[in-house]
């Protein structure tokens, strides 16, 4: 593949990728939903030093509602409060 078929390849899913951030926010979301969001995307990467690293960063900024939301960071468990 040659070097300006990878970059058009490359700019055509940076450009996908900004038309979701647009959905996303054009949905009207908080900066709380944000978060979330990053945190739901973080945790679904492949890429496990970028999961480990974007959710301690993550960590300083979100609201839990779960304290073993926090240490589960790197998991994708779905919790339910129960009062």
């Amino acid at each position: 593949m040659s070097y300006s078929v990878k970059l058009e390849k490359l700019a055509k899913e940076k450009q996908k990728a900004r038309e979701v951030v647009k959905e996303i926010l054009d949905f009207g979301v908080t900066e709380q939903q944000k978060l979330d969001i990053i945190n739901g995307i973080a945790i679904s990467l492949e890429n496990n030093d970028a999961l480990k690293d974007i959710s301690n960063i993550l960590k300083k900024y979100r609201e839990v509602i779960n304290k073993e939301e926090e240490k589960d960071n790197n998991k994708n468990n779905n919790k339910i409060i129960l009062e």
